[in-house]
């Protein structure tokens, strides 16, 4: 009976010890940026709240070959050039930033951000299959989507100008601008709500669709695309 119970405590311990090898976390001092640039299959969740930090939480055979650099006023999510090709689970990543003016996500990975992005040029870029979600405030804002990722993105712009090359998706219906100027080269979609005027330049079978008083201002198309309202 001793015996039986050692044998479970080793197994339960030995269990305990692998779950506790498995992942971990590490906490990292950044400072300085205002731009987030992921390159991998990291999902980032970032907070706007005053504060800069990074925390990493990744298997414990990987998360030293993560790399968390600030270069120039942006700060860079990727592996070490050693293992940049490196096959993994994805790993969390949390950021605390005190302000923010652009989102590059680029890879199977996502950025969610608790805030708004906000300043006189504002971009969210995404290449890949990866997402983008966040709120904005912006006079010019710049959405460019190469690949079929999709980016989540709500708040208000003076001017927007979208991109999507590829079978991407800009889920903006809670996003309000005074002028949008859509471009589609693929069968990507673009949802969006405009006050005065909308242009859309689609190549293929792509659609943006519009809510919102905004007129029609330019249409070209070259396929099946269209622009209409929703």
């Amino acid at each position: 009976m001793k015996k039986i119970a050692y044998s479970i405590l080793s197994v339960a311990l030995f269990s305990v010890l692998v779950i506790s090898a498995s992942a971990q976390g590490q906490s990292r001092s950044v400072s300085g940026f205002n731009a987030i640039a992921s390159g991998g299959p990291f999902n980032v969740h970032v907070k706007i709240d005053g504060n800069e930090s990074v925390k990493v939480d990744a298997d414990d055979d990987v998360i030293n070959d993560i790399e968390t650099v600030v270069e120039g006023n942006t700060l860079k999510i990727r592996f070490n050039r050693e293992n940049r090709h490196r096959n993994i689970h994805k790993a969390e990543i949390y950021v605390e930033a005190k302000s923010l003016n652009s989102l590059a996500n680029a890879g199977s990975g996502s950025i969610k951000v608790d805030g708004v992005v906000s300043g006189s040029n504002v971009k969210t870029i995404l290449s890949g299959s990866g997402n983008i979600s966040t709120a904005v405030k912006a006079d010019n804002l710049r959405t460019v989507i190469s690949g079929s990722g999709s980016i989540k993105i709500t708040g208000s712009a003076g001017d927007a100008e979208i991109v999507v090359t590829g079978s991407g998706e800009v889920e903006g219906r809670g996003l309000k601008a005074n002028t949008v100027s859509a471009t589609i080269t693929g069968s990507g979609n673009i949802h969006v709500e405009a006050e005065k005027s909308v242009s859309g330049h689609i190549t293929g079978s792509g659609s943006v669709l519009y809510s919102g008083s905004a007129s029609i201002s330019d249409v070209r198309t070259t396929g099946s695309g269209r622009v209409s309202r929703e």
